[in-house]
Order: structure tokens, then sequence, then C-alpha cells
């Protein structure tokens, strides 16, 4: 009995020793390079990125009160726009009540989205550049559709936005103090 324990042990002792070679290292202490560690290369003069270039700022920033509809967009186009990616939320019409946020089957955003036309809409309340921003960069819940639209289609489609039900925005009057 003796030996079938002493090699019971050993062959134990062994396979735990074989478990902790260099091919069980821990993933933590392995050698790898992330893809955000190193500077990329800057592109050649006059070339232009893939990524193509974005309008800076955001649409909370002063500046984007200036900003207004380019001439030439193109409300045919922003329709298009709208009807593939803001439908699903906002409607067909920019009243809401689209089969992605009805509620009542206790989804998970039980926030509805705001209306953008018609009584009531928040379009009208909001100048060229807030929504340019929004529409862009997402809000709150609403997610950003830079990745998909390239800046002139982003006004194509706030130029169509406008001209929904009761859209037009009138700038706040100023209070004399």
């Amino acid at each position: 009995m003796p030996k079938f324990l002493t090699t019971a042990l050993t062959i134990g002792a062994l396979s735990t020793a074989a478990w902790a070679f260099p091919w069980d290292t821990d993933m933590v202490d392995a050698v790898y390079k992330r893809a955000f560690n190193w500077e990329m290369a800057t592109l050649p003069e006059n070339t232009i990125s893939v990524n193509h270039a974005r309008l800076q700022g955001n649409r909370y920033a002063a500046e984007t009160a200036a900003l207004s509809i380019p001439d030439g967009a193109d409300t045919e186009e922003g329709k298009m726009l709208f009807d593939i990616y803001c439908t699903a939320c906002h409607g067909v019409d920019g009243q809401g009540k689209a089969p992605v946020v009805d509620n009542k089957s206790g989804k998970r955003y039980p926030i509805p989205p705001p209306v953008l036309s018609g009584t009531g809409n928040v379009t009208k309340l909001r100048n060229d550049g807030y929504l340019f921003f929004t529409v862009r960069d997402g809000s709150a819940i609403m997610p950003g559709y830079g990745y998909a639209m390239m800046d002139d289609d982003v006004w194509h489609l706030i130029a169509y936005m406008r001209t929904m039900d009761g859209t037009s925005y009138t700038a706040p009057v100023e209070v004399a103090k």
C-alpha cells in the first residue's frame, strides 16, 4: 500500500507541476500590443481621410447657434435618410408612436423619443446646429448616426426636418435687463 500511495503522490505532484509550465502562462502576463497604444501615421499632404473631416463642436457650444442649413441641402435626400434612420423611433410623420419605442410590452427604454413635428414638437425650439450635432453625435438614449452619414447627409436630414409640420425655428427673444 505505501508503494501505491507514493506512486499516486508522485503522479499528482508531476501533473501539478506540468500544468504550471510555460504553456499555462496567465494572459495578464502575456506580451501583446493594443491597437490604441501607438500613434497612427499622419496622412500625406493633400489627401483626405477615409473617415472624412468632421465639423468640430458639440450641440451645447455657443458656436452651434450660428450654424444653419447650407444652401443646396436636398430635402428629398433628407426624407430618404429620415425614413431609413429616424422612423423606427420617431415615426413616419415625426409624431413618435413607432414600433421600436412602443413600451406596452415593458421594453428596456421607457422614455419616449421627442415629437419632431406637429403640436408640441421640439424641433422648432432647437437651432440647426443643435439638431446637426444631436443627429451626428447622439444624445441621452438616441444613438449618433455620424458613423453612417457624412456631415452633408446630416444637413440634408435637418433640411427635411424643417419642412415637417410646425418645425420652423424661431430664435428666442432676448430679454433686456
